[in-house]
């Protein structure tokens, strides 16, 4: 059943975000300006993510304090990559959440993201990110046949699926032989700290988003202050934070990637250190299998533009108008008025 729940998963991951690709090509407005390349950028990589899921076949045991992530193609680095890989939406998230505090607060800045020399020094973070996280996997812990833990995690899987899977294992053996091993528990609070930070950095640039769009209302117009609270809205929802607009509380989709990433992760990668019983380990394959599609999902829901466009095309209808000529006017006069405020 989880494997066919897998397959499903990466097949309409992949399907879902072509055709968010479409929608954003097809149907974004033009006041969204560049901020409909990170859009694409995240739907894009989406695609990759799915695809190295679908090639890799990750599988994740966990048996008393050893814990082991593997793969069908029994190859290391292909399974240090697949790790690596769900490090780049989290930096990207935090170049969303540093575009849409810009586009309130420093406006002018937002011209920056047409730059080609600052668009390469933020490529360099999610870069810088993926590679960490694949140095650490690949060279900072075990899965050698030989070791012990690796020889657990090896009998274990044959018992589970069916098939061993005997090499490329990523193994964390906190306690073998009844010894503490620090180098791994080292290695654990790295990757522990890096998807803390890229969390909490998000969370510090969404509340300032979300404070200044409170605090600038008078300044901007509402059609202005309707589109940015639109599109923090979807990046919260794709990252996982809970606020209120006008006291009504928007959870939507809030906690997609603290259900498929974030706890079955933390859980799979901590419990075991501390030999607590873990409960996840295949099913935390299957819940990141899930997160591409649904981040997709959240896109062409909460985009207006997006969703009717598709329904139109569906419909076999003319699509709706992105926009007419007074709200595109309204809507750059409304950032210029902010920026010249700002100045003053």
């Amino acid at each position: 059943m989880a494997f066919l729940l897998e397959h499903f998963n990466t097949l309409s991951g992949v399907l879902l975000n072509l055709l968010l690709l479409y929608a954003i090509r097809k149907f974004t407005r033009k006041s969204i300006g560049s901020y409909k390349y990170l859009q694409a950028t995240f739907a894009a990589f989406d695609v990759v993510l799915t695809m190295v899921h679908a090639i890799v076949q990750p599988v994740v045991l966990i048996v008393d304090t050893t814990f082991g992530v593997g793969t069908v193609l029994e190859n290391k680095s292909a399974n240090s990559i697949f790790c690596a890989c769900f490090t780049v939406p989290f930096a990207l998230m935090i170049i969303h959440f540093l575009y849409r505090f810009w586009s309130i607060r420093y406006p002018h800045l937002i011209l920056l993201f047409s730059s080609k020399r600052f668009i390469a020094l933020l490529t360099m973070y999610p870069i810088a990110a993926f590679a960490a996280w694949y140095l650490l996997a690949y060279y900072g812990t075990d899965g050698d046949p030989s070791e012990s833990g690796t020889k657990i995690i090896i009998t274990e899987s044959g018992r589970r699926l069916g098939k061993t899977i005997e090499d490329g294992w990523i193994i964390f053996d906190y306690w073998a032989d009844n010894v503490f091993h620090p180098r791994l528990f080292i290695v654990m609070l790295t990757l522990d700290t890096i998807m803390s930070v890229s969390f909490m950095v998000a969370a510090t640039l969404g509340g300032l988003t979300f404070y200044y769009i409170i605090r600038e209302k008078q300044k901007i117009s509402k059609q202005a202050r309707t589109l940015q609270l639109k599109l923090f809205i979807i990046v919260c929802a794709q990252v996982g934070n809970i606020f209120k607009v006008d006291d009504v509380e928007w959870d939507l989709q809030t906690f997609v990637p603290l259900v498929f990433v974030y706890i079955p992760y933390f859980c799979v990668i901590n419990l075991a250190f501390f030999k607590l019983p873990v409960f996840m380990d295949t099913a935390s394959v299957v819940l990141a299998s899930c997160f591409p599609a649904w981040d997709a999902v959240i896109m062409m829901l909460m985009m207006k533009d997006y969703r009717e466009g598709l329904l139109a095309m569906v419909q076999r209808k003319k699509a709706p108008p992105l926009e007419s000529k007074w709200k595109t006017t309204s809507v750059i006069y409304s950032v210029t008025l902010h920026t010249r405020l700002h100045r003053i």
